[in-house]
C-alpha cells in the first residue's frame, strides 16, 4: 500500500483561534456538550489537562486555563471542508477524529520521489482551504499506523515520509503511547519499562498474546511497521442494536446500564481485537409509564474499554434525569472508528527526528517552571550516573528537577 496521513493538531481549538485574536496565546481548553474538556491547545496539555477531563480537574492543573464552548455544528462543517479537500484528489479517503484522515494513494503512486509534490500540493490545499491557523502535518508510508506516526511527529506545515527500509529506524524510538491500545495496557506498558516502540516490537509474540489478548497481537505488528489495514472509505458498518430487559422496574439507571454492559460485552470485545471502538451511542429507556426518552452521547475517542465507556454513558444518564422507573435500554451504535491517539504531537522537524523526539519526550520546561516556583526544589528524577558499578546503591541517583534542569 501507499499511504498519506493528514492531520491538523488541535483542530478544534484552533477553529476557536482562528476568529478570535484574543485566544491566540495562552492555555485553551474547549468544552464539550457533557460539561468536559473536548480538547486542551498545546498549551494546557503542557500543565496536565487532557481531553475528557472535568472543568476542575482541568483548572487544578492549569489555574490559567481558558475555557470556551463552541457550536458542535461548526466543527462538523470545518470538518466537512477538510475532507472535501482530501476527496478532490479522486482517491479513496479514510476520516478519523476532527482534522485527520487518511489518502490511498497506491493507485497513483508508491515511491517517495513521486508522493513529495503530492503532499506538497495536498498540504497548500488544505491550508488555503482552512487557513494558516489549521495547517496540516503530513506523514506517508506503507501502512496506516506508520504514516500516521509520521504526520503526528512533525510540526504543523512539514512532512515526514518513511520509506520501508527505515521503518524500524523511525518507529524504534517513538513513544509507546502511539499505540492504540486501551488507557489500562498503556499503563501496564509504563509499569513494564516499555516506553518506546522499540521496546514492545521485540516483545515475544506469545507473551503479547497472553497478556494483552489480539488487540496487543495486532499492536505488535504496527510496532514492527507492518500494518494490514486498508484505508477504508465511507463510515463502517453498524452492528445490531443491543436491548436488555430488567427483572423489575428500577429508577437507578445504574443498574440498567450495568445489565447493557453485560451485553455489549462481546461487540467491545470483537472491536478491542480490531483496534477499533464505538464513537457514540444512542440510548432509548422504556419507562414504566410507556414512554420511551432517548439520549445520543459522543465520545472524544473511539471506545471500546467497558471501564471507560461505564464512566461516560454514566455522566450521561446522570445529566439526563430520566422520570419514572426503567424496564429496559435499548443502544444503538451512532459510528464506529478506529482509536487515535488523543491530542499527542512530538513535534520533531528535519531529516533526522531522533535529537528533536527527546527533547519532545523531556517534561515539558512550562509545567517544571511552574512546578518550581510554587513548590520549590522537592520533585526529583533518576539518573543513573554508573550503570554498571557493582554495587548497586551506586548505580542509580536521585537529583531535584532544579540540578537536573
Amino acid at each position: 500500500m501507499s499511504v498519506l496521513h493528514c492531520n491538523i493538531p488541535d483542530f478544534v481549538s484552533g477553529l476557536l483561534r482562528r476568529g478570535d485574536d484574543a485566544l491566540r496565546e495562552g492555555a485553551l481548553g474547549v468544552l464539550a456538550a457533557d460539561g468536559t474538556l473536548w480538547e486542551a491547545s498545546a498549551e494546557a496539555r503542557a500543565c496536565g489537562v487532557l481531553a475528557g477531563m472535568t472543568t476542575r480537574q482541568a483548572r487544578m492543573r492549569c489555574p490559567d486555563l481558558r475555557l470556551r464552548e463552541i457550536d458542535p455544528a461548526r466543527v462538523a462543517a470545518e470538518q466537512a471542508a477538510f475532507a472535501g479537500v482530501l476527496a478532490q484528489t479522486g482517491l479513496d479517503v479514510e476520516m478519523l477524529v476532527e482534522g485527520a484522515g487518511f489518502v490511498d494513494l497506491s493507485p497513483v503512486t508508491r515511491g517517495i520521489e513521486d508522493v513529495r509534490p503530492l503532499c506538497a500540493d495536498l498540504g497548500r490545499a488544505v491550508r488555503a482551504e482552512l487557513g494558516e491557523a489549521l495547517q496540516p502535518a503530513l506523514g506517508w508510508d506503507s501502512g496506516k499506523f506508520t504514516a500516521q506516526a509520521a504526520a503526528l511527529s512533525v510540526s504543523p506545515g512539514h512532512m515526514r515520509l518513511v520509506p520501508a527500509v527505515e521503518e524500524a529506524r523511525f518507529l524504534g524510538p517513538l513513544p509507546a503511547s502511539l499505540l492504540p491500545l486501551p488507557p489500562l495496557a498503556l499503563m501496564q506498558l509504563r509499569w513494564l519499562g516499555i516506553r518506546t516502540l522499540g521496546d514492545f516490537a521485540r516483545l515475544p509474540v506469545a507473551a503479547t498474546l497472553q497478556r494483552f489478548g489480539p488487540a496487543g497481537k495486532l499492536a505488535l505488528e504496527l510496532a514492527r511497521g507492518h500494518d494490514p489495514r486498508p484505508v477504508r472509505p465511507g463510515p463502517r458498518a453498524v452492528p445490531e442494536p443491543v436491548e436488555v430487559e430488567l427483572d423489575a422496574p428500577t429508577e437507578q439507571p445504574g443498574l440498567a446500564l450495568e445489565a447493557l454492559l453485560r451485553a455489549l460485552a462481546p461487540l467491545l470485545a470483537e472491536l478491542e481485537a480490531r483496534l477499533e471502538g464505538v464513537r457514540g451511542l444512542r440510548l432509548e429507556g422504556r419507562m414504566l409509564e410507556g414512554t420511551r426518552p432517548q439520549l445520543s452521547c459522543t465520545f472524544v475517542t473511539p471506545l471500546s474499554d467497558a471501564g471507560a465507556l461505564r464512566e461516560a454513558l454514566s455522566a450521561a444518564l446522570a445529566g439526563a434525569a430520566w422520570p419514572g422507573a426503567l424496564l429496559g435500554l435499548r443502544a444503538s451504535a451512532l459510528q464506529i472508528g478506529e482509536r487515535y491517539p488523543v491530542q499527542l504531537s512530538l513535534l520533531m522537524d528535519g531529516a533526522d527526528s531522533r535529537p528533536a523526539l527527546r527533547e519532545a519526550v523531556r517534561p515539558g520546561e512550562a509545567l517544571v517552571r511552574r512546578l518550581l516556583g510554587r513548590h520549590g526544589a522537592i520533585f526529583y528524577a533518576a539518573e543513573l550516573p554508573d550503570p554498571t558499578h557493582p554495587a548497586l546503591e551506586r548505580r542509580g541517583a536521585l537529583r531535584t528537577l532544579a540540578e537536573a534542569r
